[in-house]
């Protein structure tokens, strides 16, 4: 009987949650057990210039809604496995298929570090490789407020991490399987990379190195890098005025294809931003140099892009936006701007 009631009770305070916004995330919680879930919701209007006929045209959008499902139970004093999946519906198109995000499961502990795996970006991505656009709110039609290095693949993800005091370490191990191959002699590469940084005060320094995997997770495609490594650096400065933070990342993209002349050749990335916090307002610009290597369909090009964005803390994680984005195309392809709500609970 006490069983039944526990579990009327963690239901009863999980639908009481959903309706009292900061009480959400928490579903139920014992001793060693948690469950949350957590919401990310989006809407915009977005103008930009369309990729298929590069004139401006103007979308209700709602990149960016996600739930998440998180799960975690402490084993004993140093280990606690968990588990996460979140669900990116559509709230623009009507019958939309809902497809997954983050899906993964591992353990974490004090003393060794946390080992994971599943689908997830990679630890170079989230601590070097968006270590100056981390600020974007905005989804769009292009991923990013500019154009970001490649990492590496999501998916058939194995990673380990951990902080040592100042000193971070990410290993990631991405299966490269060809999934329309015959044979696993056609496989190729894995994707393998190391990611290490130091954190001293208000100043983070990250190196990162990866072999990216040959083919897309779940895919008969190939990745368009085969390598990717970089530098970059962070630093955040506190003044009556508020809170300051620069960030650079010097990055190269090494390409992978299969016709000689446009194999092994690399793209350049150096990109500074500034992003400054003042009561709910925050304020960012990012200015990103690409040299894009040449192509079967371009020569070597540099593009000189640039982001800004300004956003409004409402209270209780939700946030008022405006993100605008120049690619540096002739034509103005890409370009964005974009007007959004964003709340998270």
């Amino acid at each position: 009987m006490g069983f039944f009631m526990m579990k009327k009770t963690a239901i009863a305070l999980g639908i009481a949650a959903l309706g009292f916004g900061a009480q959400a995330a928490e579903v139920f919680k014992n001793a060693d057990t948690a469950v949350e879930i957590n919401l990310d919701l989006q809407f915009s209007n977005l103008n930009v210039v369309d990729t298929a006929s590069a004139q401006a045209r103007n979308y209700l959008n709602g990149s960016g809604t996600q739930v998440q499902f998180k799960v975690s139970k402490i084993i004993n004093e140093d280990l606690t496995v968990f588990g996460q999946l979140e669900y990116d519906p559509d709230p623009v198109t009507d019958h939309a298929t809902v497809v997954t995000d983050d899906m993964k499961f591992g353990i974490k502990s004090k003393t060794w570090g946390t080992i994971q795996m599943g689908q997830f970006d990679t630890y170079m991505e989230d601590e070097l490789m968006e270590i100056a656009n981390y600020f974007q709110l905005a989804g769009g039609l292009v991923a990013n407020i500019i154009t970001e290095p490649s990492a590496g693949n999501d998916g058939r993800h194995l990673m380990w991490k951990h902080q040592i005091g100042g000193f971070g370490i990410g290993l990631d191990f991405t299966s490269g399987v060809n999934t329309g191959a015959a044979t696993a002699a056609t496989d190729g590469s894995n994707g393998f990379a190391t990611t290490v940084s130091y954190t001293l005060g208000d100043l983070k320094v990250v190196y990162g190195s990866s072999t990216i995997a040959r083919y897309k997770a779940g895919s008969t495609s190939t990745n368009s890098s085969k390598a990717a490594q970089g530098f970059g650096a962070s630093y955040s400065m506190t003044t009556d005025a508020g809170v300051t933070k620069f960030a650079f990342l010097s990055a190269t993209n090494t390409s992978y294809n299969a016709t000689a002349a446009y194999d092994g050749l690399d793209t350049k990335y150096n990109m500074a931003s500034i992003v400054h916090d003042y009561g709910p307002w925050r304020f960012g610009v990012i200015n990103s140099v690409r040299d894009a290597a040449m192509t079967s369909s371009a020569a070597a090009t540099t593009y000189n892009e640039v982001g800004t964005m300004v956003s409004y803390d409402i209270g209780k994680g939700a946030k008022l936006y405006v993100q605008n984005s120049n690619y540096g195309y002739s034509s103005g392809l890409y370009n964005q701007t974009e007007v959004g709500f964003v709340m998270s609970f």
